[in-house]
């Protein structure tokens, strides 16, 4: 239960952070994914039951602080995080390779996906250059993110109190 409430309100955290972080005028606009990345981190280290509800409320809430249509992040958030849940016993998902692989791809494809969505419901127009260098972009600050991220987070975690020798469990 502890663990749970810990993601959630990281998540909450993690939304706040975002929206007061400036977009990198040189990568396109685009802000660091701190939601992307703790819902990643989901992926990496939570259990199936856990790791839906992270990446389901990890979407909600980067829909519904993006200015724009509702979705992109619901369709991007599980199908990345799925993904990385159904390889990651075959990488070390503590290691910083791995992770800032991850954080790239995951940041790359939800922004693309994004970028889609958005241009084809004409929610924002659609140029090449920029949503390339939007992309781009987005994988730099996921590559950076998701490192900083799964530390934090892994921190978080290891100082919650270990529940052992009393109780029914």
């Amino acid at each position: 239960m502890m663990p749970r409430i810990l993601m959630l309100g990281g998540m909450v955290v993690g939304a706040l952070l975002q929206q007061l972080l400036p977009g990198w005028a040189f990568l396109g606009g685009t802000k660091p994914p701190i939601l992307l990345c703790l819902a990643l981190y989901c992926a990496l280290h939570a259990p199936p039951r856990d790791l839906w509800i992270g990446l389901f409320f990890a979407a909600v809430l980067r829909d519904g602080l993006d200015p724009g249509r509702f979705g992109p992040a619901l369709l991007a958030f599980p199908a990345i995080g799925w993904a990385v849940f159904c390889v990651r016993q075959e990488v070390f998902v503590d290691g910083l390779v791995a992770q800032a692989v991850f954080g790239a791809l995951g940041a790359m494809a939800a922004t693309l996906v994004a970028t889609v969505v958005l241009g084809f419901t004409g929610a924002r127009p659609f140029h090449f250059g920029m949503a390339l260098l939007r992309i781009l972009g987005s994988g730099l600050l996921g590559m950076a993110a998701l490192p900083l991220v799964s530390y934090a987070m892994g921190r978080l975690e290891a100082a919650l109190p270990k529940r052992r020798g009393y109780g029914w469990q």
